[in-house]
C-alpha cells in the first residue's frame, strides 16, 4: 500500500505540476504572442489549422485542468465505493480499487503531457510535428482500455470470493426514489437517443457529402477547418465518449455509501442524488451541443451561436448552483455532536 500511495501521489503531482508549469510558461510569453495565432492542430498532419485571438492560447490549459479535475472526482468516487460489482474477497476489492485508481492516474499523466505539449506548441507557434505525436496518443488511449480489461479480469479470477453462506441482502446503501429513477432513465434515453438519431442521419447522408467538408467551427460559428469527410464522425465520438465517462462516474456515485461530509443518512442520499442529476444534466447539454454540431456538418452550415452560447451558459451555471445546493443540504442535514448517524462505520 505504501508503494501504491507513493505512485499515486507522484503521478498527480507530475500531472498537475506539468499543467501548472505550462500555464506559467504561457503567462511569461503571453505579451509577445502574435494576434491572431495558431491555436488548434490538424488531426491529419499535426499542423495549425485554426488561427484565432491569442486569448485562445489558454484553451489547452483549461481543457487539461477540466479533464484532470473530472478524473480526480472519478478517483474519489472509486475510493469511496462501498461494494464492487465483481464478487471479490476483501483483498481483491483493495487490489481492484488500487488498480482502477492507477489506471486513472495514467490517463491523467497522458492528458497532462498532451495539453502541456499543446501549450508549448502554441507559445512557440510550431506544429505538433508530422502527426506522429498525435498518433502516439491515439495508440495509448486505444491500448489502455484493452490493458485495463485484461488486468481486471485477472483480478476477478485471482481474488474471487468464496460462496456466501446465508448472506442477507445489503441495505447499507440507501436506494434512490422511484421518481428520481424515472427522471434519470428518461434523461439518459433522450441524451443517447438524440446522438444516435443524428448518427443514423449522418450515415444516411454520408454518401452525398463531398470528400472534403467543414468539420470544425471558429469563434464566429463558421467553419475554420476543412478535412476528409470521415472526420465528420468526430462530434459523435466526442459526444458518446463524454456520455460514457459521465455514466461511469454516475455509476460510481450511486454505489457510494457515504460522501465524507458530516451529514445524516438522508443528507448523504440527497447529495448523491444531486450529483447524479448534475451528471445527467451534463449528458443532456453535451448531447444537444454535439447534435447541433453534427447537424451543421451534415448540412455544411455554420454553427448556431445562439444555441451554443445558451448551452455554454447552462453548463457553466451548473457548477455554482450545484455547489450552493450541496452546501444547503450539508447545513440542513448536518449531524450535531452526540447525534446518531444511523450508519455502521465498520461497513464503509
Amino acid at each position: 500500500m505504501k508503494t501504491y500511495r507513493i505512485i499515486h501521489i507522484a503521478a498527480n503531482v507530475i500531472a498537475f505540476g506539468s499543467l501548472g508549469a505550462a500555464l506559467v510558461y504561457l503567462l511569461m510569453n503571453y505579451a509577445g504572442l502574435p494576434e491572431p495565432l495558431g491555436v488548434h492542430f490538424s488531426a491529419v498532419n499535426g499542423q495549425f489549422d485554426v488561427f484565432d485571438a491569442k486569448y485562445f492560447a489558454f484553451y489547452p490549459f483549461i481543457m487539461g485542468f477540466v479533464i484532470l479535475g473530472a478524473l480526480s472526482l472519478l478517483t474519489l468516487a472509486v475510493n469511496r465505493i462501498k461494494k464492487l460489482g465483481p464478487d471479490l474477497n476483501e483483498k481483491g476489492g483493495i487490489v481492484f480499487r488500487c488498480s482502477a485508481v492507477l489506471m486513472i492516474d495514467t490517463m491523467k499523466l497522458a492528458w497532462a503531457v498532451f495539453f502541456t505539449f499543446w501549450t508549448y506548441c502554441v507559445v512557440q507557434q510550431t506544429g505538433m510535428g508530422d502527426g506522429s505525436v498525435l498518433d502516439m496518443f491515439r495508440v495509448f488511449f486505444l491500448l489502455l482500455p484493452i490493458i485495463a480489461i485484461i488486468v481486471f479480469i485477472e483480478i476477478t479470477v485471482k481474488y474471487k470470493a468464496a460462496a456466501p453462506v446465508n448472506e442477507k441482502p445489503d441495505h447499507d446503501i440507501p436506494a434512490f426514489g422511484k421518481r428520481f429513477r424515472i427522471t434519470h432513465i428518461t434523461i439518459n434515453i433522450i441524451a443517447a437517443g438524440l446522438l444516435g438519431a443524428f448518427l443514423i442521419y449522418f450515415l444516411l447522408s454520408y454518401g452525398g457529402l463531398p470528400e472534403r467538408i467543414g468539420v470544425h467551427f471558429g469563434s464566429s460559428g463558421g467553419f475554420d477547418v476543412y478535412s476528409y469527410k470521415v472526420f465528420g464522425f468526430y462530434p459523435f465520438a466526442a459526444g458518446f465518449g463524454l456520455f460514457g465517462i459521465f455514466s461511469l462516474v454516475s455509476f460510481a456515485v450511486r454505489r457510494i455509501k457515504r460522501t465524507g461530509l458530516n451529514v445524516s443518512e438522508k443528507g448523504n442520499l440527497l447529495i448523491r442524488q444531486i450529483t447524479v442529476e448534475i451528471l445527467d444534466s451534463m449528458k443532456l447539454i453535451w448531447s444537444l451541443f454535439f447534435s447541433s454540431w453534427a447537424y451543421s456538418v451534415i448540412h455544411q452550415t455554420g454553427m448556431n451561436m445562439t444555441i451554443t452560447g445558451l448551452l455554454t451558459a447552462l453548463f457553466l451555471l451548473l457548477f455554482p448552483v450545484s455547489a450552493a445546493v450541496i452546501i444547503i443540504i450539508s447545513k440542513t442535514h448536518r449531524i450535531t455532536t452526540g447525534e446518531p448517524k444511523n450508519d455502521n462505520p465498520t461497513r464503509n
